[in-house]
This record gives C-alpha cells, sequence and structure tokens, in this order.
C-alpha cells in the first residue's frame, strides 16, 4: 500500500456519499488530496486559484444542487481565505465540506514555511471540526480516518444541513513518483446516515387548531430560500384560505401575488398599520430583507407567534416568538393544510373571512400601482433601471441578487407570479464578498440563465470570480455601476457625516470594459434607458460566453429619487 494510500481513499469516501463536485485550490501541501481527486473517475474537478472566492463558487454549486461540495487548500493563509465563504454557507445552512492540508502537529509554530493555527479555524462557523492523524500506516489510523469522514459527510447533510472542516495533516513525500500508479480501495468503509423525519404528536395539532380558530388576523411571514413543495402549499393558504403570506423576494414564494410590504410598511400612519396587526403570526425561513416589516411587527405585537425551523437554536429576529417548532416548513403546512380542509369539509363549507387578507391585498396593489406610476414618470436612474431589469428575467431562470442596494430594490419591487424564477442571495452574513463567484459557482450547475444583479463595489471586490477557466455562458451579469458605496448617502446614519465620501461611500472611477477584454467576456456599457431595454433582450438569447451589462448611473441622482419615493409613502394608508 503507498504511503498516502489512506489520502487517496478520501476521494473514494466522497465518490461512494455523493461528494461528486471538488474545487481545488493549487498548492504542494495539498498535491496527493489534489491529484486523487483529479483522478477519481467518478469526481468533477475545477482548479480555482483564489481561495476566497473558490469558496463562493463551490457554495453557489452546493446551493444550486443540494450536494455537499469539497473545497480543498493547501496549509497555511489559504485555509482562511476560505473563512468568508464557509461562514455564509453556515448561516444559510449549506454543505460545504472544506479539506485544508496542514503540517504535522510537531512543526506548527516552528518558523517553517505556511504554517498557521489551522485546527477549529473556522470556530463557531461549522457544524464541526476534523482532524485527521499525521500517520497513516498503522490499522487503527486508517480505520480512524474511514470513520471522521463518514461523520463529516453525514454530518453536512444533517439538517441543519452546513459547513464542516477536516484538517488533514499531510507529510513529504506529497507527489507520486513516475512509476507509482494512483488506486483506490473499492472496499472503504462507507457508514449510512439514517434520516429522521420529525413530526407533531396531535396533542400539539389539536392546541394549534384552537389557536387558529380563536385567531381573527392570520399572517404568514417567509424568510429566505423555501422550496417549490412549501410554494405551493403557501398557495393554497393564500388563495384558499384568504390568509396573507408575506414573502421578501429572497424568499422564493413565487406562485402568488406578491404583497409589496416593505413599500407601505415605510408609512407612518399609525392607524393604518393597526388594521395590519396579526393575532397570529407564523413564520418560516431564514433572514428576512425588510427593515419596515421587522419594525412592524415588533410594535404590533401578535398574540401568538409560532416559528417553524429545523434548525434547533432559538431565533427571534421580530421579538414577539411565543412557540418554537421544530420541524420542516414543508410538513408543517402540509398537515396544517390537510387538517384545515378536513376540518372545513366536516363542518360544512364556510368561505374563509377575507377582509384581514383584503387590507393586505388592496394596500399591497395601490402600493405597487403608485410605485410603477412613479417610476415611469422618473428619469432614468438605478431604482427604474433595476425595475426594468427585473421585469425582462427570463420564465424558468435562476436571479441571483447582491447585497447593499440592489437587493432592496429588487424587494420593493417585488418579482411577478408566475414566472418560475428561482432567487439567490448571500444574506447568509448580508456581505458584499462572494455574491459574483456563488453566481459563477451556480451557473456552472444549471443550463438555465443565471442573471446576477450587482452594485459596482461588489463587482470589483470580487472580480476574481472570472479569473478561472470555466466561466459559464449562461451566465448574464447586470452591474450597477454609480461609482461607490451610494447606500451610505441613502441610509440617514453615514449620509449626515461629513466624512461619508472619502471614509463610506469610497467613489471609485472603475470600469469593468478592459477586465472584460481580459476574460473573454462579452461586454456592453448602457448609459440610458434606451440602450438598457437594448442590452436586456440578452438575458433571452444565448452566447457562446458570459456577458456583462454595465448600467452606468448618476449616484447623486439615485439619492434624490430614493428620497423622492420615500416621501411619496410617507403617510400611505
Amino acid at each position: 500500500m503507498a504511503i498516502l494510500q489512506p489520502i487517496h481513499n478520501i476521494a473514494e469516501v466522497f465518490s461512494k456519499k455523493n461528494v461528486k463536485t471538488a474545487i481545488l485550490c493549487p498548492g504542494s501541501r495539498s498535491a496527493a488530496l489534489t491529484i486523487s481527486m483529479v483522478r477519481h473517475p467518478d469526481i468533477e474537478t475545477f482548479s480555482i486559484s483564489d481561495e476566497r472566492s473558490a469558496g463562493f463558487i463551490g457554495m453557489g454549486m452546493a446551493h444550486v444542487t443540494g450536494e455537499s461540495v469539497a473545497l480543498v487548500c493547501t496549509s497555511g493563509t489559504a485555509a482562511y481565505n476560505f473563512a468568508p465563504a464557509v461562514a455564509e454557507a453556515y448561516f444559510q445552512e449549506i454543505p460545504l465540506i472544506v479539506l485544508t492540508a496542514d503540517r504535522p502537529a510537531e512543526w506548527i509554530h516552528q518558523y517553517d514555511g505556511q504554517t498557521i493555527f489551522q485546527r477549529e479555524i473556522y470556530g463557531k462557523h461549522v457544524k464541526k471540526s476534523f482532524e485527521l492523524p499525521a500517520d497513516y500506516t498503522n490499522a487503527d489510523a486508517v480505520w480512524q480516518i474511514e470513520r471522521v469522514l463518514n461523520e463529516a459527510l453525514n454530518l453536512a447533510q444533517v439538517h441543519p444541513k452546513g459547513p464542516v472542516h477536516i484538517n488533514v495533516p499531510i507529510r513529504e513525500p506529497f507527489y507520486p513518483t513516475a512509476e507509482e500508479e494512483i488506486t483506490f480501495d473499492r472496499n472503504v468503509r462507507i457508514i449510512a446516515n439514517a434520516q429522521i423525519e420529525k413530526k407533531l404528536s396531535n396533542q400539539f395539532w389539536n392546541d394549534f387548531k384552537e389557536i387558529w380558530q380563536s385567531c381573527e388576523n392570520k399572517l404568514i411571514i417567509v424568510g429566505h430560500r423555501q422550496s417549490s413543495e412549501l410554494n405551493k402549499t403557501l398557495q393554497k393558504f393564500s388563495e384558499e384560505l384568504g390568509v396573507p403570506v408575506i414573502a421578501d423576494v429572497i424568499s422564493n414564494v413565487n406562485n402568488i401575488d406578491p404583497i409589496l410590504a416593505d413599500v407601505f410598511l415605510s408609512s407612518k400612519n399609525e392607524e393604518f398599520k393597526r388594521k395590519l396587526k396579526p393575532n397570529l403570526l407564523i413564520t418560516c425561513g431564514k433572514s428576512v430583507i425588510s427593515k419596515n416589516l421587522k419594525i412592524f411587527i415588533r410594535n404590533n405585537r401578535p398574540t401568538y407567534h409560532f416559528h417553524i425551523q429545523e434548525n434547533p437554536d432559538l431565533i427571534d429576529p421580530f421579538q414577539t416568538l411565543t412557540h418554537k417548532v421544530e420541524v420542516s416548513p414543508e410538513y408543517f403546512f402540509k398537515q396544517l393544510f390537510e387538517d384545515l380542509d378536513f376540518l372545513s369539509f366536516k363542518e360544512g363549507d364556510e368561505e374563509a373571512d377575507s377582509q384581514y387578507f383584503e387590507f393586505w391585498n388592496e394596500a399591497s396593489i395601490k402600493a405597487k400601482q403608485k410605485l410603477n406610476s412613479f417610476l415611469n414618470e422618473t428619469d432614468y436612474c438605478e431604482f427604474k433601471a433595476i425595475r426594468n431589469v427585473i421585469d425582462k428575467l427570463p420564465e424558468n431562470s435562476i436571479f441571483h441578487v447582491a447585497n447593499s442596494m440592489v437587493v432592496r430594490y429588487s424587494n420593493l419591487i417585488g418579482l411577478e407570479k408566475g414566472k418560475n424564477v428561482e432567487v439567490f442571495a448571500n444574506r447568509g452574513t448580508s456581505g458584499i464578498d462572494g455574491s459574483l463567484s456563488a453566481a459563477v459557482g451556480s451557473a456552472l450547475k444549471t443550463d438555465k440563465i443565471v442573471t446576477c444583479l450587482i452594485g459596482d463595489m461588489s463587482f470589483f471586490y470580487d472580480r476574481n470570480a472570472f479569473w478561472n477557466s470555466y466561466l459559464p455562458d449562461n451566465l448574464r451579469v447586470i452591474l450597477i455601476n454609480n461609482h461607490g458605496g451610494n447606500i451610505f448617502r441613502i441610509i440617514d446614519g453615514p449620509s449626515k457625516q461629513p466624512e461619508v465620501g472619502e471614509y463610506f461611500e469610497t467613489k471609485q472611477n472603475s470600469s469593468a470594459e478592459y477586465f472584460c477584454k481580459e476574460n473573454n467576456v462579452e461586454y456592453f456599457k448602457v448609459n440610458d434607458e434606451t440602450s438598457l431595454e437594448n442590452a436586456l433582450n440578452l438575458l433571452h438569447q444565448k452566447t457562446n460566453r458570459p456577458v456583462v451589462i454595465e448600467v452606468e448611473v448618476d449616484g447623486s441622482r439615485n439619492v434624490q429619487v430614493f428620497a423622492e419615493y420615500k416621501k411619496l409613502f410617507a403617510d400611505f394608508a
């Protein structure tokens, strides 16, 4: 057996545990891991030089497929450069398998090259950290390696899913000799993990249905990233039971007409908002973009607030939680609808009391009409440009929306019902890093058109997303370039400070034109509404390379338009 045979067998365990994709970052200490992944017939590999970008590309892939994706790097600070993506994956509950090559323990902090403290380097941002033995000749060490691999790979896929870290100390020699053949032990030990689906007791359902029937005003709020199965069930709650469903653009609840709560809840009219107060609130999903919605619930506290999540942590962003229900939202809402449907049949069909629903729905319709009229009458600006982009998104496509102002604009505008546009956003930590790389990763794992809407600071911060040989031709990037972090002139705090220009907004004069030429990316520049409309036709056309549409806008004009928008809805009722 080759000295590094247990290391080569990691690839075999991965293959048998359905980890079929590996992102490999160059380095010598990780050579055995890289070579075995590349030479394994069942693993697709990608070589990405920048670990920070590589981490987000892998995360984007895992996001689309739901399968675990491996990240591999050499020792030293390379491992730290995975950290932003690992943290994002942790809070988004995305399964990454992070393999960091390392020196053996006796060489740590001995002035040897590329050595840092790698054990548990990601702290609380992984589900668990594991350490493999540095010596592989002992049978117990081989047993330990296989046991640890099984535990780590199983754990990544247990709800809530998430990243795991495996630190791999490797001694020299790292590379096989010319005569050495890399083989894989097909008899590696595989330990299956039985998935348990949690169910609720009859007593819970009886108690809950009593609460349901006692509450006149029932409201459902859906956070980040839900499944198509839940989407269909929530459609029944909205259309058949008359329960308003409030869902951010990143929730993927797109089978119902969106209620643009973020728009009209900015109103200062407290009497109007009191009519919208729920008695029973049911929430599910992760983060919610709308600050207006969070403030509204905190100020109009429901009698009952049930939060449905498989995550065992107690999470309460609305500060109103009364009941935590640790089951999947798909199961909860499906079972609840079936029970209510049967109860309605048993007691005789009655029309749902829709007055509360109509309050929400009429406010949303009125707000949407008012917002569209406002944007139609407004000169070319980023708010209007983003509305036009969202209107042109292809059916059955993927929409990657980056952070800062673009995701806020998108949430104000909402998605058209029935277009089946799946939305992705790095809202686990909500940072600007990695949005472009995540979109690249997603596009590499789907045949659908992937449209990435991104601001200039996020785009240029993550430009190494294009520094690889795998750029997908189904990627369309809409770059909103206002030449700075314009959000800091829009939100109240920094906009009133004398340092806003140099230290918050950080003006820049960069353009994506030459960057796109260097990377063989098709490029179009837009500086008015007509040229934008023409360029957006590319969202529906096949091309042989990615496309970047750079939309230049005036930052000062954007601030003015957003201030006018806020005044327009200040007294909304």
